[in-house]
């Protein structure tokens, strides 16, 4: 409950927080629409997971993953920067992919968590996803 509650905190600081002195841009985390998980994996060896994503106008640009590892259990959402800009349209329509390099460093049972937004509580949710590794 700590972690959830730790995650929640998290986004919220992330998305009120500029990343720079630029004033022209902030992080934002975006939730997963949906996510390719491979069932098995390879220990040691990279596996591509795609991870499709809506971002809300054309002005928030792919930064990368945000990803929090507790032992086999990693949560991951995505990071865009939103551009300051007065002309952003509307890109909520369109469901965009990004492939997500995982490197298993231990043999067993993998957890994914994939951030799909809060609820109308406040309470984040997930897309969950297991995946072996030997």
């Amino acid at each position: 409950m700590k972690k959830l509650l730790f995650f929640f905190l998290l986004a919220i600081t992330v998305v009120s927080c500029s990343v720079s002195d630029d004033p022209g841009s902030q992080e934002f985390m975006l939730p997963v629409e949906d996510a390719t998980v491979p069932e098995t994996l390879v220990l040691g060896q990279n596996a591509s997971i795609l991870v499709k994503y809506r971002r809300p106008t054309d002005c928030h640009i792919f930064n990368g993953f945000y990803t929090d590892s507790d032992g086999f259990t990693q949560t991951i959402s995505v990071r865009t920067l939103k551009f300051s800009e007065d002309n952003c349209m509307d890109d909520s329509a369109t469901v965009y992919e990004a492939p997500l390099n995982f490197i298993p460093g231990m043999p067993g049972t993998y957890h994914f968590r994939f951030w799909t937004g809060n609820d109308s509580n406040g309470a984040p949710q997930f897309l969950e996803f297991e995946s072996v590794v030997e």
